[in-house]
């Protein structure tokens, strides 16, 4: 007994036929075969995918909900990794039929633990920061009036994001500390780890005023990221006035991972004001300004409409010849007047009509 095959089988095997004979018999080596391609809808081109931009948050209340999205597995995982060191109890009870089960939970959650879920999530969002700057960088180039490049400040933020992210896992700090010390002879910090947060402090604090600088929406981004750096400085901080102490490592650990999530917040904060700009909204109002009413959005569409034109030079205006003026004159050549920018010849019909008027007007006088 035999079983039938799919319509959308023998549709594939029939295209698959016709792609044979259509390909070229002498276009592969002897011996070779063609690889036939596979079948995809016009939709699946690169060209036609949507680019990560427009999946940023553009509006206050899509940012709020990106924001709390990035804080609160942040906030969860914290809460887990310090129950025991703050509260001295264990947040997960390892026993019963799935203890294993549950001690293998408890140590992802344990902040103290490279592999932790803490510094996983770090990592995630540092990564994620970075690939928001690389797009802020990619819209800024096309401002006209970055005469002097400050576009490439925010490539240089992603560079710093990136090391950073990398320096949670790699002993990156370690190996500055070592080789600092060794060239100067001076031990600066805590093994020498006092030129690895000098260094990082100076680059960030150079990149970021560089790259918020030139924003017209500047204070948001401004305020997530002094948080981070400030986090970051916190964590560095717990980790050198007791590294020996429990209570400080999971406050380091923690601080670090908290900071990831601030300049993920700071970075996406960052990609909607350039998106404001690019678009030609409005920006926020000064304080004095605030009693005035709001503008509708027709409104904020309308004004920016007005500026995009401002930028387009209106064709001149052509003179059009009045031929009207002719009803007032009682000669008809008042009509082929060499001033006029154009000559345009009478018809029969229009020469008929003026000598009718031409003879009323000589009646009525």
């Amino acid at each position: 007994m035999s079983i039938a095959s799919s319509p959308r089988r023998d549709q594939r095997r029939r295209m698959l036929v016709s792609w044979k004979r259509a390909s070229p018999a002498g276009g592969t080596a002897a011996g070779a075969t063609a690889r036939v391609p596979a079948e995809y809808a016009a939709e699946a081109a690169p060209e036609r995918q949507r680019g990560p931009a427009v999946l940023l948050p553009t509006t206050a209340g899509g940012l709020t909900l990106a924001a709390i999205a990035i804080l609160l597995p942040v906030a969860g995982s914290i809460a887990l990794g310090a129950c025991e060191a703050v509260f001295g109890m264990k947040p997960i009870a390892a026993t019963g039929r799935f203890a294993r089960t549950l001690r293998a939970v408890e140590a992802c959650v344990d902040p103290q633990s490279i592999a932790s879920l803490q510094a996983w999530l770090g990592q995630l969002f540092l990564f994620a920061a970075a690939a928001v700057a690389c797009i802020v960088r990619l819209m800024r180039r096309h401002r006209r009036d970055d005469y002097h490049g400050r576009f490439r400040a925010w490539g240089w933020l992603a560079g710093l994001l990136l090391i950073t992210a990398c320096a949670g896992v790699v002993p990156i700090g370690p190996l500055v500390a070592a080789a600092a010390t060794e060239a100067t002879g001076i031990a600066f910090g805590p093994g020498g780890l006092g030129w690895w947060v000098a260094s990082s402090a100076a680059a960030y604090g150079l990149v970021a005023l560089w790259a918020v600088l030139p924003l017209h929406e500047r204070l948001g981004t401004a305020f997530w990221l002094t948080a981070a750096l400030a986090s970051w400085a916190g964590s560095v901080a717990a980790l050198w006035i007791g590294s020996r102490w429990p209570l400080h490592t999971v406050a380091g650990a923690s601080l670090w991972s908290l900071a990831a999530a601030f300049a993920l917040i700071a970075m996406l904060t960052a990609a909607r004001s350039v998106i404001r700009e690019v678009r030609g909204l409005p920006i926020r109002k000064p304080a004095a300004d605030r009693g005035v009413a709001k503008p509708t959005r027709a409104e904020q569409a309308a004004a920016a409409q007005r500026r995009r034109e401002e930028h387009v030079e209106e064709p001149a205006e052509q003179e059009v010849p009045d031929f009207t003026a002719a009803d007032d004159e009682s000669d008809e050549t008042a009509f082929t007047d060499g001033s006029e920018p154009e000559h345009r010849h009478l018809s029969k019909a229009e020469r008929k009509r003026l000598k009718k008027l031409a003879r009323m007007r000589e009646a009525a006088a």
